[in-house]
């Protein structure tokens, strides 16, 4: 089998598990790994040194988590162990990496709202209005199809894959967000009817329309963040909605500059 060949299988593995943004991560970063490497017969021949070497050249943590996962989940596919040393480097290069941290500009929502209601397009303001009422990623939210739609009397839940392959949940409340609950209802009846597979755009259609706008996808992913504190006053509370594992992810949205 040829080494192309091989990673279209991956891909295919991958999609069983994770969102689309995320398999073309994956499948990039495992092909920058596999550079040089034999093109036929390549798991037989694979040179773990090579790809430990490769792996110590990038030195930024998130680089590093997304090239390591793909790694593992391409072991994973082929059924490879690796040793307990192997491991241990693994480790020792992810914990000499550092985070590459961007200057985050200032978000005033109250601009963003005014921007987003003006929209003509009601499927990409739709698309706007439900991130920043959840809190979903835009890679998230793209991949929602009408399938992943549960409609109550007083409630919109919506089914999705969450980062690192995670399956969740996330809810529009008619009390709290009428007009949203409304809206979302004929948005996702007239998505059946024409048959369309998801039920938002793109992430690259989203996030080229909300640059022209002025502002990030992922501000409104910091404003929500700052919404939901504003009504619990709690960091807890923040970081369950938002999905995050340690609260210190929660209080970097928390302290971003972010005006309600």
């Amino acid at each position: 089998m040829m080494f192309y060949d091989l990673l279209k299988l991956y891909k295919t593995f991958l999609m069983q598990t994770f969102q689309t943004s995320t398999v073309e991560t994956y499948y990039k970063k495992l092909s920058l790994l596999f550079e040089g490497q034999s093109l036929s017969d390549p798991v037989g021949k694979l040179d773990i040194d090579k790809i430990l070497d490769k792996l110590g050249l990038i030195k930024h943590s998130n680089q590093f988590s997304q090239s390591k996962n793909a790694f593992l989940q391409f072991c994973k596919f082929q059924s490879i162990s690796l040793s307990v040393d192997t491991l241990e480097r693994i480790r020792t290069l992810e914990a000499d990496t550092r985070k590459k941290r961007r200057q985050l500009k200032a978000v005033n929502y109250s601009d963003i709202d005014k921007k987003i209601k003006r929209l003509r397009d009601k499927r990409l303001k739709l698309s706007y209005q439900t991130m920043l009422a959840t809190g979903l990623r835009v890679s998230e939210l793209a991949d929602i199809s009408p399938a992943n739609c549960k409609i109550a009397n007083d409630s919109i839940t919506f089914s999705f894959t969450a980062r690192g392959g995670a399956k969740a949940v996330t809810t529009v409340h008619s009390a709290e967000y009428p007009k949203l609950y409304i809206d979302l209802q004929a948005l996702i009846e007239s998505t059946i009817q024409s048959q369309h597979k998801r039920l938002f755009y793109s992430t690259n259609f989203l996030q080229r329309k909300a640059k022209a706008l002025g502002f990030g996808c992922h501000d409104l992913r910091r404003v929500f963040a700052k919404l939901e504190y504003k009504k619990s006053q709690s960091k807890i509370a923040v970081a369950k909605k938002m999905r995050h594992k340690s609260l210190k992810a929660t209080k970097i949205y928390l302290h971003s500059k972010v005006k309600i």
